[in-house]
């Protein structure tokens, strides 16, 4: 089926402006992302924010928070090998990169708009170059898929699963007057099985 979420960086943001603007509470605090909404405070004045709905840092909930300061948004999904980023400024989309082999029926699959940041260039060269050395449109790895999230990552430095925090940082979120979302006991989340924390 294939691993999926989205999140939005928006630097200078605070925690009380994401959680008002998302009309939002914290929950509880963990040390991996399990599943609904996060918040994250990361580093060089960013606040994060993440789900584990591939398009709701888009046109989702989370997507509110891009009017708020500077933005960088990413989302992945491993089950149809999708990949897209995005980056704001006062709430204006300004660039857009979306890799997808499905609908574009090629590997090498990578849609711009905007004007993305100068070192777009060289991490598409680098990948590029990666892809043919596995053998192009017949190698059984699809490397431009990473294209997006390095992007996005390039400029506020998070990746899910890569540069997770070391400590207890990950803010659960619940929409004020819900109730508190079930997470399953004391069962491992995904990043715990996936990195053996289970």
């Amino acid at each position: 089926m294939g691993f999926s979420h989205s999140w939005i960086a928006v630097r200078g943001l605070t925690r009380e402006q994401a959680l008002e603007a998302l009309g939002m509470k914290v929950s509880a605090v963990q040390t991996d992302f399990l599943d609904g909404v996060a918040l994250i405070d990361w580093k060089d004045d960013w606040l994060l924010a993440i789900s584990d709905d591939c398009e709701d840092a888009f046109d989702g909930d989370l997507a509110k928070l891009a009017a708020l300061g500077q933005a960088v948004a990413s989302c992945v999904h491993e089950g149809v090998m999708y990949s897209e980023a995005r980056g704001y400024e006062s709430g204006k989309e300004v660039w857009r990169i979306v890799h997808d082999p499905n609908e574009d029926e090629s590997l090498y699959s990578l849609r711009t708009s905007g004007d993305p940041p100068v070192h777009f260039d060289a991490i598409v060269r680098q990948t590029r170059a990666e892809q043919d050395r596995e053998g192009g449109e017949d190698a059984d790895v699809d490397f431009i898929f990473e294209i997006p999230a390095k992007l996005a990552a390039s400029i506020c430095g998070f990746t899910l699963g890569e540069s997770d925090p070391d400590e207890s940082q990950y803010s659960s979120l619940n929409r004020i007057g819900a109730a508190p979302a079930q997470r399953g006991g004391n069962k491992p989340g995904f990043f715990a099985r996936l990195f053996g924390r289970g």
